[in-house]
């Protein structure tokens, strides 16, 4: 997906987020917006916790070194870490601009392209940390992310719609991450319910980075344990790192 921006529009949009919003921001504490993004994912919430949404999503990676902007699309199915099943599970279901599926059940990971007929099977590392091997794992883990980067406002604080923008810092070096944006829902902030996260940037090395956009969630469905398993079809290769390779006949 491209972004076109109207420039006349684009310096209005400047002007009022660098006037009107200023004041709103004030009454709203950096404290406030990280809690209204963490909070639903914690196992001790007891209200509006969020165990599971589903969505779709749109990506764009820009790659600094071919100076390129990659899309795609497609949609995400994700289950949160609970006292019954204390992992996160997600399905990342990519439908364009090429099929391929990327999913975990917690304890193994799939990464399967069906046009070179190969799928990538990985143990998930126990006690893996958010971004530690997986640049997108901090999305699984959204009720820890205090833990795990240190967090200040982004600039400008809010959107040209008024979500607040958050950049947050890794605590540890990061061979995947040098720092993430997010942008929460001004509503969330403002005590209604509904999923906090609506676009994350992540900023790599070499002046990498991709945004994920989400749209049409729904949350607390309660997905089929099976979507967070992977049966290769029929003369598929499976490559598992360190182990070789086998064929699914």
């Amino acid at each position: 997906m491209h972004l076109n921006f109207l420039a006349p529009m684009a310096f209005l949009l400047a002007l009022i987020g660098l006037v009107a919003p200023c004041a709103q921001a004030a009454q709203t504490s950096l404290e406030t917006v990280v809690a209204a993004l963490q909070k639903p994912f914690q196992p001790t919430t007891r209200q509006n916790r969020i165990r599971d949404f589903q969505a779709r999503f749109t990506q764009e990676a820009y790659l600094g070194s071919l100076d390129q902007l990659q899309t795609a699309s497609g949609r995400v199915v994700v289950s949160f870490a609970d006292q019954q099943t204390p992992v996160a599970r997600f399905r990342w279901e990519y439908l364009q601009p090429d099929p391929q599926l990327i999913v975990s059940d917690g304890r193994t990971l799939w990464v399967y392209v069906p046009e070179n007929r190969q799928v990538i099977e990985s143990p998930v590392p126990a006690g893996a940390q958010a971004g530690e091997d997986n640049p997108l794992a901090f999305l699984t883990d959204l009720g820890n992310l205090s833990r795990q980067f240190t967090i200040s406002w982004g600039s400008p604080r809010k959107s040209p719609e008024g979500h607040f923008r958050l950049v947050l810092q890794p605590r540890q070096p990061s061979a995947y991450i040098e720092k993430l944006a997010v942008e929460v829902d001004k509503n969330v902030v403002a005590g209604k319910t509904g999923y906090p996260l609506l676009t994350a940037t992540l900023f790599g090395t070499g002046d990498n980075r991709t945004t994920v956009r989400f749209s049409e969630v729904s949350l607390n469905r309660s997905p089929a344990p099976s979507l967070y398993r992977f049966s290769p079809p029929p003369g598929t290769e499976i490559i598992r790192p360190g182990k070789g390779t086998a064929f699914e006949p």
